[in-house]
Formats: C-alpha cells, structure tokens, sequence
C-alpha cells in the first residue's frame, strides 16, 4: 500500500489494490497553472488557461464568471487599447487568483496530496 494510505484505517487499504485490478479504472491528477502573466501582445490567456485553482479550492464557479466579466469589459474601458486592456485585466483578478490558488493547496494538503 502507498506510503500516502498509511494509517487512513477502513476501507483505504482496499482501494489501492481495487484500482489496480480494475480494467475500466482512470485517474487524472489536479493541478493549478501559476502564470507571471497571463497575456503577451495581443493574446491573452482567460479562466483556466491563464489562471486554474484546483478544484480543492471550492472556488471554481465563482472564479469563472468573475474570470469571464473582467477581460470582457476590459477593452471597452481601454478604448481598444489592449496594452492597457490586458494589464488592467491581469491586475484585478490577480488578489483573488492568488487567494484560490492557496485555498486549492490547502484542500490538497487536507487531502494528502501536493501543495506546490
């Protein structure tokens, strides 16, 4: 049994040989993309391309729309200066990023993964 399941008790030490034995099992690992920054020119990375908190974050949902509200008003407020547009864009979900980006490492932490 993996060194992470020790000790979990119940029916923990059943599932790593469980996983191993089933045909029609599948894992996919959670991971958070850190950026220094989220555009270059006139290309900008929006929502989980440029900014994911892991679903340990519980902050998902809330991090799309505001994700999808900024970048979308941006240029109009820029008069279509995307310079201006991508920089203002960058930093004012920046706080809140950084802030679920923590909380998801935390959730992984409780959960016994990484927190890098």
């Amino acid at each position: 049994m993996p060194a992470a399941f020790a000790g979990q008790g119940r029916e923990v030490p059943r599932l790593p040989r469980a996983m191993s034995a089933a045909d029609d099992f599948r894992f996919s690992s959670s991971c958070q993309i850190h950026l220094d920054r989220w555009s270059h020119g006139r290309v900008a990375l929006v929502g989980d391309s440029g900014h994911c908190a892991a679903p340990t974050s519980v902050m998902g949902t809330s991090q799309a729309l505001i994700g999808a509200r900024i970048p979308a008003r941006q240029p109009a407020d820029a008069e279509g200066e995307h310079e201006s547009a991508f920089a203002a864009y960058e930093a004012e979900p920046r706080p809140y990023v950084a802030q679920n980006q923590a909380q998801g490492r935390e959730g992984a932490a409780a959960f016994g993964g990484p927190v890098g």
